[in-house]
């Protein structure tokens, strides 16, 4: 009984009172980061309250470990969407799917905690950017699901005679040339949709919570 009141008074404290000075209770909110303040950590600039963290930049610290979640839910919801019969065609614009899901991504985070303002550019776009790696994976494996045999649809596609000699006089078979084009398209389809989960991540974290 004892240690639930003490817990209590422990919720209390941390809710109600200031957060640098967790003995005194507080009297406003920073505008950014959303902490409690006492007295005399407000700090006011053009009519709204700021921490000491926050004054100089404008933008709320946030641990890397507090990104991780929210940037994979983020990209499970863009690969989903981006695979989904019908409305995955929405992806020739833009990626659009990817964007939404690293957008979604860094409002999590903000949304999670507590963050009224903006996170840093970087964090924003390194949200997005796992995000959008995530959706990548998704995308691959699924395409991979549906294709059956990977390599094979890649010998057919690249298939001509003239590429054949080339390759032949090269040493190389078809086959090798199909699965080091298989690794390219991955590759660039990561840092491609990385990129535009990251734009998502920016331009969502210029959005007030």
């Amino acid at each position: 009984m004892k240690q639930g009141k003490k817990f209590i008074g422990y919720l209390l404290i941390r809710t109600m009172n200031c957060y640098y000075h967790p003995d005194r209770i507080s009297v406003a909110q920073c505008f950014t980061c959303g902490k409690n303040l006492c007295s005399d950590c407000v700090v006011m600039k053009e009519g709204r309250t700021y921490c000491k963290d926050c004054l100089g930049t404008g933008e709320s610290s946030i641990e890397m470990q507090k990104i991780l979640m929210p940037a994979l839910i983020g990209g499970v919801v863009g690969g989903i969407l981006s695979v989904a019969p019908v409305i995955s065609v929405l992806n020739c614009v833009l990626c659009l799917w990817i964007v939404v899901g690293g957008a979604l991504a860094v409002y999590l985070v903000k949304r999670w905690n507590a963050i009224e303002g903006k996170i840093s550019t970087g964090k924003a776009a390194l949200t997005g950017g796992i995000s959008g790696c995530v959706a990548a994976f998704i995308i691959v494996v699924v395409q991979f699901l549906m294709v059956g045999d990977y390599r094979s649809f890649l010998d057919e596609a690249v298939y001509t005679p003239e590429l054949t000699e080339a390759l032949t006089e090269a040493g190389i078979t078809l086959e090798e040339f199909a699965g080091a084009l298989a690794v390219v398209v991955i590759l660039v389809m990561f840092v491609l949709l990385a990129l535009f989960g990251a734009l998502g991540g920016i331009i969502s974290n210029e959005v007030k919570k």
